[in-house]
């Protein structure tokens, strides 16, 4: 609590939680671009906590950055984003993965749910939809704190 000594009132600090993000994609041009528009444009919400190139780096690094939302490429050489989000889910439970990629048909939406993933964004409309995403999905956790279970 902060005092207001004008006035003698009280002011309540609001804390402000930066949401952890890690992003996964074997294309490092797009990688380089999302990370420096996420870091422009919403650092104040965002916290982007690492990359990785692949979905075995991804594994490995979230062990030590611990995210809450995983930015998650579908396809990738070897092994791809659908391999890695049921092992997230196991393995961090209260991380929360978000399909990019650029088949964004109900077929890849559907297979991210049943994998367990938390949403599906286009990589042609990341710009607008990605940031909506991410709030929806910090947002379920927050209002049903035993819910996260995604990944």
């Amino acid at each position: 609590m902060i005092s207001d000594e004008s006035n003698g009132h009280d002011l309540v600090e609001k804390e402000v939680h930066k949401v952890s993000v890690m992003l996964v994609d074997d294309d490092p041009t797009f990688l380089q671009v999302v990370v420096a528009s996420l870091q422009t444009h919403h650092r104040d919400q965002l916290d982007i906590v690492g990359t990785a190139r692949s979905s075995e780096d991804c594994i490995i690094q979230a062990q030590v950055l611990a995210p809450q939302v995983v930015l998650m490429d579908l396809n990738m050489p070897g092994r791809g984003g659908l391999w890695a989000i049921p092992l997230l889910q196991v393995l961090f439970p209260e991380t929360r993965v978000i399909a990019l990629t650029l088949n964004d048909g109900a077929n890849s939406r559907e297979a991210v749910l049943a994998a367990g993933g938390a949403e599906l964004v286009s990589k042609t409309t990341w710009t607008t939809d990605l940031i909506p995403a991410i709030q929806r999905v910090v947002e379920t956790d927050d209002q049903y704190p035993s819910h996260a279970t995604a990944c």
